[in-house]
């Protein structure tokens, strides 16, 4: 078998990003991994980057796991879950909780 013939799990979500980054280059910066069928980004921003980024792929964004502490600072993770070209996509920001809507983790 050839190097040509092997597949390359990783490819399809590698070139989905390439291709989000290049049609949309107003997306905010983030840091991102390519899985096998998947993207995963993490943006270092709030709400607005990450609405912006739902403005692109569409999905829902909900609150992912507890409510931890951070430089001081109780803080959620939300993630936005969409699928864009047939690739799941993940991105992933942490925002400060306000006092009165912590959980205690």
């Amino acid at each position: 078998m050839s190097q040509k013939s092997i597949p390359i799990p990783q490819l399809g979500a590698a070139l989905a990003l390439v291709q989000l980054l290049q049609e949309h280059p107003e997306l905010p910066s983030a840091s991102w991994s390519v899985g096998e069928f998947a993207l995963h980004g993490h943006l270092h921003g709030g709400f607005e980057e990450l609405g912006r980024y739902a403005g692109v792929v569409g999905g829902s964004v909900r609150p992912l796991g507890s409510d931890f502490l951070c430089g001081g600072r109780v803080v959620r993770t939300h993630r936005l879950t969409s699928m864009w070209r047939d690739i799941s996509v993940h991105v992933d920001v942490v925002v400060p909780v306000a006092a009165r809507t912590a959980v205690a983790a």
